[in-house]
């Protein structure tokens, strides 16, 4: 028994130096693309927004495109997701704050339902404004 157990140990090993994938981390359900829409656009109701996510879950890209072939992309750097059960939350460093959106994804894993805030931390001040809600569906996986 021993044996088997230094035997497996070393595969795990070997496959993990090699870079092969051994556990699959549970944020890869986000991969892909979704649209993004707010409870309450305001003046941007003729907008469309989309969120792209990586293989690995994580936010790569924000886009939005409006009337009169208006558009804007944001390449999103340092983003984190993390998924736990249907709980989901994504976290994006912005220069004004960190952007947080805490939601639910589906059960068929085609729907992310939450709010945005944004965390504002000033040294000895931590201040958490409240965003509106979002609903995001998957288009593309």
């Amino acid at each position: 028994m021993k044996n088997y157990a230094t035997s497996l140990s070393i595969i795990v090993l070997s496959l993990s130096l090699t870079g092969c994938a051994i556990f699959t981390p549970v944020e890869t359900v986000l991969a892909g693309s979704w649209t993004i829409t707010p409870s309450d656009p305001g003046d941007f109701a003729d907008w469309d927004y989309e969120a792209t996510f990586n293989a690995s879950g994580r936010l790569t890209e924000l886009s939005a495109a409006g009337p009169d072939e208006a558009s804007v992309a944001l390449d999103v750097e340092n983003a984190t997701s993390e998924v736990n059960g249907s709980d989901v939350t994504i976290t994006i460093p912005t220069a004004a704050g960190t952007r947080v959106f805490e939601g639910t994804l589906s059960a068929d894993q085609n729907t992310l339902t939450g709010t945005m805030s944004l965390e504002i931390d000033l040294e000895d001040l931590e201040v958490s404004l409240p965003g509106g809600e979002l609903t995001l569906e998957r288009v593309t996986s």
